[in-house]
């Protein structure tokens, strides 16, 4: 009668022993999970402190707002250059709803591809009701004039920024 009696008391001690080690195990993985969750976090944010500057230049010149009149056509455009760079160079640390909301954005911005050895040009007009380029940014050349596809889509380019930057806010764990 000993021989069962002694097998549930090894069973037991055998379950009280490696209960403590389980979760263990169990706390350094959800530790590591939690760590790997913080560090991606932590690197998105930088890589937007990196372009975030830039693309509200871009939404500002679209939109005749801040500081758009210190700002060339060609400044814009080498500031898109600079954010695909980093955007597309970082493509894998962010979620691809955010770069789809990226991707919008910059399609209602800007309409790539003008030709061959073409910089894309900016999809807004020189002179709406909320500025003119030609008479407030500062030194105004003609050949600028071709920079720019002269069509208004303020309230798409508004709303295509706004979702990225929603998106953004989830992808950095702030929404």
């Amino acid at each position: 009668m000993d021989l069962p009696w002694e097998s549930l008391e090894i069973a037991k001690l055998g379950v009280s022993l490696v209960t403590p080690v389980l979760v263990l195990i169990l706390g350094i993985i959800i530790n590591n999970s939690i760590k790997t969750s913080e560090r991606a976090t932590a690197l998105r944010s930088e890589i937007y402190k990196t372009v975030g500057g830039d693309l509200n230049d871009i939404y500002s010149y679209l939109a005749f707002v801040g500081c758009w009149k210190e700002m060339t056509p060609v400044e814009i455009i080498a500031k898109k250059r600079a954010v695909d760079k980093a955007m597309y160079t970082y493509k894998p640390f962010f979620s691809s709803e955010l770069f789809h909301t990226y991707e919008t954005f910059m399609e209602e911005a800007f309409a790539p591809y003008g030709g061959s050895g073409k910089d894309a040009r900016i999809r807004s007009d020189i002179s709406t009701n909320d500025g003119d380029r030609q008479s407030h940014s500062k030194e105004w050349q003609v050949e600028w004039v071709d920079r720019f596809t002269k069509e208004r889509n303020k309230l798409a380019q508004d709303q295509a920024y706004n979702r990225f930057l929603e998106q953004l806010a989830r992808d950095l764990s702030l929404k």
